[in-house]
Order: structure tokens, then C-alpha cells, then sequence
């Protein structure tokens, strides 16, 4: 049964890809643009920090060397393609290790349920589409749930607790929230589990972070301090910043059905985690309660938010739902045996509700990023450097960013300008007023003006002030697909074929 919900799920994932523009189709969010660009970067022998702004730790770079590697020796369209594909089997196989965990610990009830919750899950169906942090975050969590949560009276060996520290070291290394998972395992921890396991766990966790992060760290310790953890606690708020808001979203009525299962299981969970009869066998009640709330105390305090972000809840989520659909489905069959059979149909359908909106996300194929990509291989040489506001168009166009003399790569360039506006020691109430500040604009116009080309779009007209635009109308020209005339390419006016500037690397 787990084996069919998770196949359903790469469907449903996979959905839009079976279009004649295949993966490449499909919208292109900005986060995965850069993610999957840094990725093939660094099989250039470009590092983070170094050579090009990342804000994350460096995991994902590294475990995503397969597709990466496509895209940095061959064309790096084909290499976002594949890492598309392989995002979506990452969805299936964290479905099923869902409803694996929930089905060993609270039955088979709460097994078919929180399978069905994560895969119908609107948000992390859209984001285990591309190369996100997300999916390989939710992947490794409950690959480390699954191994370090064992059924009462059975204490994982040795081996199994240094497999998930290491799975617990790749979240950190990844994201710095994906500590929480590691912190909710400890929290876990039965009673009469051994100390010696759980220090083996912390030392797994510990050696895989410095060997995931430490090297990248130490070619630019300073550089890695500053983008990784000082930009993200000083940053301007963007995104949601009504804190009242953000819990809105994270409860969304999109997914209300699984949410008052997810709620009755929170209950639920908390009880049993308090409870002196049950406190001893409740590590997966403690386990899944403290991962989901201090991962939304996390996205409460964060300067930072939208509503994808509620991805990496769904796991905690999800297995909350499978709790509180056993709970109430063990309640019912206690008063009567056709009630228990009438609940259970009940709890079934309760994250069918939110198919609807995860199909809705699958239509997103706006066919001009098609064009676009067709244009720019038509318009700009081999040797021209090709700068973009949304990395991911490049990708789509088979051209990663480009290496220009004494700048910074530009990959991120919305991190970029952000970090040099809250350099200049400023405080700004949100990041559109960080982007109309001065500071925010000289380093990117330096960028510019050694670009031969340039992929504005509506990022590129937010993030650029006025004055910065009137200078880029100024030295850039204006290019229109006949296919399209929202397909655009901004062509530099003294540009002639002696004076390219950077060749994507």
C-alpha cells in the first residue's frame, strides 16, 4: 500500500514534466536557479564564499554533484533537467519512508494517512519538482527517523545511531534549520537508552559537518561567517512578515483537513510525551511534536518567510496527521465497529482535499520561458558573458553565470544586494527599501557593466532603483523575441566581438 501511495506521489510530482518541453517547461523558481547553478559552479572549480555569495552551508552542493556534474561538462539545461527528475524521486521515496515511520509506530492507520498527507502536501509537491533544499532536507529526516526511532523495547545498535548522526550532520550542512531535526532525536532519546549511543549519535553528526562544510569553510572562513550566518541574522524582513500572517499560512485552509488531523495528533503526542504511563514508550510522540514546533517557532522568529518554506513542515506534519487519524479511528472502533470502519474512510479523505491545489501547481508552464531560453541561445555568442536577475533562465539557456574580471560571480544576486545594503550599517523595515538604498546598487552595477548581456525581468526592475535603472536604459539596449514580445534580452551598446567580457565558466 505505501509502495502505491509513493508512486502516486512521483506522479503527481512529475505531472508537469510530461509536457513536449519536458522538465524544462515547467516555471523556474529563483531558489533553485541557485541552487542548481552553484552546484555545477563548483565543479568548475568555483568555490562558495570565495568565488561566489552562497547563504547556505555548502551540503547541498556536494550531494547534488550528479546533475551538477551534467551541467558543468555538458549542457547545463540537461543537467537542471535531471535534477528536476531527480527531486520528484526524492518526493516518493520520503512518501513512503512517511508512512513507514507512522504505520511502525502508531499502526497501519496512521501509516496509510500520513503516507497520503505528504504526498497530496501542496507545497512540498512544488518544491520536490526542482533542485530546492527542501527535498533532500525532508529526505535525509526521515531516513534519520526511520533509523534512530525503533518500536518499543528495541534500542537502535550502535551503527544504526552513528547512520543517524551522519543523516542528522547533513541536514546542518545543508541548512542551518535542519539542526532541529537532530535536536528533536535527542529530545526523543527513551529513557533507557544508552548515554554511549547517543554521544555516538552527536560525534556521527559532528565529524559529518566538518567534513561536509569545513573544507569550503576554510578557503574563506570569513566570507563563510558572513553569508551563512551573520546575512541571515541581520537581513531586512521579506516575504510574509506579519508574524500573525506566517501562522496563516503554515495553516493554510488548502490543507485544513490534514491540519485538524495534524492538530488532534499534536494533542495527541504532547499528552502521551507528558503522561507517566506512556512517557517511556512516546520517542516518536516527542520525536515528530518537537521537530514540527520549533521548526515553526524557527519560521516565526526568521527574518525571512513565504509559503513554501512550509515544505520542510510537512514531514513533522504529515506523521502528526497519521497520529491523530489512529487516534480517532481507535476511539470510534471502541464505541462500535461500523463507527471505526466509518472513521477510517473519513481520515482517508481528509488529505485527498488538498489534490485539487497540488494539481493547480502543475499547470505553471508559462510558455515565454521556453522562448526566452530558445532566444538567448540564438542572440548571444559562446564567448559573451551573459548575466541574469533569475538564474534558472540562464540554466534553461545552457549558460551558467559568468566569471567576470575582479567581480564576484553573479549568481545570487538578490543576497548580493541585500548584504551590501546591510553592510553600510543601515536598518532597513523590509527589503524593497534595502533594495532603493544606494549601498544596494554599486556593487551590482560593477557587475553590470562588464556584462554583455543582460536577463532583466520583473526581479531585475525590483531590485534595480530608479536611478540604476535610468543608467541601465542608458547603456543597454533592449531585444525582443518575434516569437514573443515579453521575451526580452538587454544587449550592451558598445558591445562588439573584441570586447567580451566573460565567457560562462
Amino acid at each position: 500500500m505505501l509502495v502505491a501511495v509513493g508512486v502516486g506521489a512521483w506522479v503527481l510530482r512529475a505531472l508537469p514534466f510530461f509536457h513536449r518541453a519536458g522538465a524544462l517547461g515547467y516555471v523556474v523558481n529563483y531558489d533553485e536557479g541557485v541552487y542548481a547553478a552553484a552546484s555545477a559552479l563548483l565543479w568548475k572549480g568555483l568555490l562558495p564564499y570565495r568565488d561566489f555569495l552562497f547563504v547556505h552551508p555548502p551540503g547541498a552542493l556536494l550531494l547534488g554533484a550528479p546533475a551538477a556534474a551534467v551541467g558543468a561538462f555538458g549542457d547545463p539545461a540537461r543537467g537542471f533537467a535531471l535534477a528536476r527528475w531527480l527531486a520528484t524521486a526524492m518526493g516518493a521515496v520520503s512518501t513512503v519512508l512517511v508512512g513507514r515511520l507512522a504505520m511502525r509506530a502508531w499502526g497501519p492507520v496512521a501509516g496509510v494517512v500520513a503516507a497520503l498527507a505528504y504526498a497530496m502536501h501542496p507545497e512540498v509537491v512544488t518544491m520536490e519538482r526542482g533542485p530546492f533544499l527542501d527535498p533532500l532536507l525532508n529526505l535525509c529526516g526521515l531516513g534519520l527517523a526511520n533509523v534512530w526511532l525503533l518500536p518499543s523495547g528495541r534500542a537502535p545498535l550502535p551503527r544504526r545511531a552513528g547512520l543517524a548522526g551522519v543523516l542528522a550532520g547533513v541536514m546542518a550542512s545543508v541548512k542551518v534549520l535542519g539542526g532541529i531535526w537532530g535536536a528533536a532525536a535527542l529530545v526523543a532519546r527513551a529513557p533507557e537508552l544508552r548515554w554511549s549511543l547517543a554521544r555516538r549519535f552527536v560525534l556521527a553528526a559532528s565529524f559529518t559537518v566538518l567534513a561536509l562544510v569545513g573544507p569550503l569553510a576554510l578557503m574563506a572562513p570569513g566570507a563563510f561567517v558572513r553569508d551563512v550566518l551573520w546575512f541571515q541574522s541581520a537581513r531586512p524582513e521579506d516575504g510574509v512578515t506579519s508574524r500573525s500572517e506566517r501562522l496563516l499560512e503554515m495553516t493554510h485552509e488548502r490543507r485544513r483537513y490534514a491540519l485538524l488531523l495534524a492538530a488532534v495528533g499534536l494533542c495527541v503526542a504532547l499528552a502521551r510525551a507528558v503522561r507517566r504511563g506512556t512517557r517511556a514508550q512516546a520517542a516518536p510522540e516527542r520525536f515528530v511534536a518537537t521537530a514540527y514546533l520549533l521548526t515553526v517557532a524557527a519560521y516565526l522568529a526568521a527574518h525571512s518567510y513565504w509559503s513554501n518554506y512550509n515544505a520542510l513542515l510537512a514531514g513533522p506534519e504529515a506523521l502528526l496527521a497519521g497520529l491523530g487519524a489512529a487516534a480517532l479511528v481507535g476511539l470510534a472502533s471502541a464505541r462500535a465497529r461500523p463507527a471505526g470502519a466509518v472513521a477510517f474512510g473519513l481520515v482517508l479523505l481528509a488529505p485527498l482535499h488538498s489534490l485539487r491545489e497540488a494539481l493547480r501547481g502543475s499547470e505553471i508552464r508559462p510558455p515565454e520561458q521556453v522562448l526566452l531560453a530558445r532566444y538567448v541561445r540564438e542572440q548571444v555568442p559562446p564567448d559573451a558573458s551573459l548575466c541574469g536577475f533569475e538564474p534558472g533562465w540562464g540554466l534553461l539557456a545552457g549558460r551558467l553565470p559568468p566569471r567576470l574580471p575582479g567581480q564576484a560571480v553573479p549568481l545570487d544576486t538578490y543576497a548580493l544586494m541585500l548584504q551590501d545594503a546591510v553592510a553600510s550599517g543601515t536598518r532597513f523595515p523590509d527589503a524593497a527599501a534595502a533594495f532603493a538604498s544606494a549601498d544596494s546598487q554599486t556593487r551590482m552595477l560593477a557587475l553590470l557593466a562588464r556584462c554583455d548581456f543582460v536577463l532583466l525581468g520583473a526581479r531585475g526592475q525590483w531590485q534595480l532603483s530608479t536611478g540604476s535603472r535610468r543608467w541601465f536604459q542608458a547603456n543597454y539596449s533592449r531585444g525582443v523575441s518575434p516569437d514573443s514580445p515579453a521575451v526580452e534580452l538587454w544587449r550592451r551598446h558598445e558591445l562588439t566581438s573584441a570586447s567580451a567580457t566573460g565567457a560562462s565558466p
